[in-house]
C-alpha cells in the first residue's frame, strides 16, 4: 500500500510497470484485431460532487469503469464496477443507466453505458496504489478542468449543460 509520507512501495511500483505494459499490450491487440467492446461507467455522486479516479497506466482521469461482457445485460455491467471500486452492495435495478455515448476512444469508436448512483453519505475512498492512483470527489466545474477520457467529458459535459450535476 501506499504511504503518503514515503510514497509507492517496490512492491505497488512492480504491479504499475507490469499494469502499464499489459495495458499497451492490449491497445496493441485492439488496434490489431479491432474486437466489439463496451465501456461501462458509473457516476457516483454526492453533493454535487462526482467521484473521479487515475488509474496508474493512464494519463487522464476517469469515473470507476470497466467493460461490459458480450452477453452480459446492460443493467448488470456496472455492479461489479461498483462492489470492485467502493464495496457497493447493489440491488436489482441499481444504479440506474443514465447514458450512452459512442465516442472515438482507444483506437476505435467505443459505445459506452453511464450508470448514476447518488449518495446520501460521502463514502471513505480507498484506493489500491496499484490499479487506481487516485481517488476524490470534485466539483462538476472542477472536474471538467481536468484532463478526462472523451466519454467521461462528454457525460459530465452533459449534465453540467442539463443542470442536474451543479
Amino acid at each position: 500500500m501506499m504511504n503518503a509520507t514515503t510514497g509507492p512501495s517496490a512492491a505497488d511500483k512492480l504491479w504499475r510497470a507490469g499494469l502499464w505494459m499489459a495495458y499497451r499490450t492490449l491497445l496493441v491487440g485492439w488496434f490489431m484485431f479491432r474486437p466489439q467492446r463496451r465501456g461501462v461507467f458509473i457516476g457516483v455522486w454526492h453533493d454535487a460532487n462526482v467521484l473521479v479516479i487515475r488509474n496508474s497506466y493512464r494519463h487522464w482521469y476517469a469515473l470507476p469503469a470497466g467493460g461490459g461482457r458480450q452477453y452480459e445485460p446492460p443493467e448488470q455491467a456496472p455492479l461489479p464496477e461498483l462492489r470492485g471500486e467502493r464495496g457497493h452492495r447493489a440491488g436489482a435495478g441499481d444504479p440506474p443507466f443514465a447514458r450512452g455515448i459512442t465516442t472515438p476512444f482507444q483506437i476505435q469508436p467505443d459505445p459506452c453505458s453511464f450508470f448514476e448512483v447518488e449518495l446520501d453519505a460521502r463514502p471513505d475512498v480507498h484506493i489500491d496504489g496499484r490499479e487506481v492512483v487516485w481517488a476524490g470527489f470534485m466539483p462538476l466545474a472542477a472536474a471538467l478542468n481536468t484532463r478526462l477520457a472523451p466519454p467521461v467529458r462528454e457525460y459530465l459535459e452533459g449534465r453540467s449543460i442539463s443542470g442536474s450535476g451543479s
